[in-house]
């Protein structure tokens, strides 16, 4: 699966980098990604599907990032949700009941990350009046729950606060109420954790996934690029300053990506310690290695049009996202 993605990847979303795709030909992609049928890996074995494990899952997300990362985002927004859902036996709750509607482009599961305090949440959203996945207090109590977002005209208590591609994310000041139906996630069909920390390592680890993926892509490119771009009628790679600076971000690339894997092959459910360090780590790497990559391809040539730059413009919004789901892990650390 993780070299069929690749391969899927490679073709269809890394020329992406280039510029946004016209509405067919993002609709083909969307189709073609339907093909690699992540839904049936997620799907639960007594449900007909394969029970992929979150390990497997995060080296596939990683994949997609080789194209834009919004764009990996807007292909996977959903699996985080369903892999929680799947552990506590929650995938009833869904109003679709064919969850590959939610890797189709149909609909989606937006992710929402809460605040400390959890009196306001950050919410990373494709479709108008999707589903949610969030943390509600009950009293001193913290609640995983489905919510049906409010349509964009009918949010007066959110604000956008980016936009990449048809994604958005939004900073809703106080937790969803009122009429917002609620769908409870159960807390006691797992014996191994709470449903509310399994969530946020999710999500924790899918926005990882997504930033180690663009690391792993950002240095392959950085390699190649230094061995053909050349000054003084020798590679820039054999230079000693820019051999140095390869290698260290070399170094970020697999650190990232062996600390994602450490985290995500843990069968139960994990330590909050591990993935808040795996957090941190990922999200400053990341925009570490984005920044190294700008700089070396603007100190030896130019930087527009080059993948460097796209990615760029939309690293630190997902390292922003996952510093948020940090702090919420440090926060439900003892509450949870």
């Amino acid at each position: 699966m993780v070299a069929t993605a690749s391969q899927f990847a490679h073709e269809c979303l890394e020329p992406l980098l280039g510029g946004p795709p016209d509405a067919a030909r993002w609709d083909e992609t969307v189709r073609l990604a339907a093909t690699l049928d992540l839904a049936t890996m997620i799907l639960p074995e007594q449900a007909g599907g394969m029970g992929m494990s979150r390990h497997d899952l995060a080296l596939v997300i990683e994949q997609f990032s080789a194209g834009p990362l919004e764009r990996a985002a807007e292909l996977t927004l959903s699996s985080a949700a369903l892999m929680t859902l799947r552990e506590y036996g929650a995938l009833d709750l869904l109003p679709d009941r064919d969850i590959r509607h939610f890797l189709d482009g149909t609909t989606s599961i937006a992710p929402g990350i809460p605040d400390v305090d959890a009196s306001g949440l950050w919410i990373l959203r494709q479709h108008v009046s999707s589903q949610a996945m969030m943390v509600r207090m009950d009293g001193d109590r913290p609640q995983l729950v489905l919510v049906t977002l409010p349509a964009r005209q009918n949010r007066p208590q959110s604000t956008p606060v980016a936009l990449a591609g048809s994604l958005s994310i939004e900073r809703y000041a106080t937790g969803l109420t009122g009429n917002t139906p609620l769908l409870v996630v159960p807390d006691d069909a797992s014996p191994d954790g709470n449903p509310v920390r399994q969530w946020l390592v999710d999500v924790a680890t899918y926005l990882a996934a997504l930033l180690s993926g663009a690391v792993q892509q950002g240095v392959n490119f950085a390699l190649s690029y230094s061995a053909s771009r050349q000054t003084f009628r020798r590679p820039i790679a054999a230079h000693q300053l820019v051999a140095a600076r390869l290698a260290d971000m070399l170094i970020s690339a697999h650190t990232i990506h062996l600390f994602l894997r450490s985290i995500a092959a843990q069968e139960t459910q994990a330590q909050i310690g591990p993935v808040r360090l795996m957090a941190c780590h990922a999200a400053t790497e990341a925009l570490d290695v984005a920044r190294e990559l700008v700089q070396l391809c603007g100190g030896h040539g130019y930087v527009q049009g080059l993948p460097p730059a796209a990615r760029f413009q939309t690293v630190h919004w997902f390292a922003l996202l996952l510093m948020k789901v940090e702090a919420a892990l440090r926060a439900f650390t003892t509450t949870a």
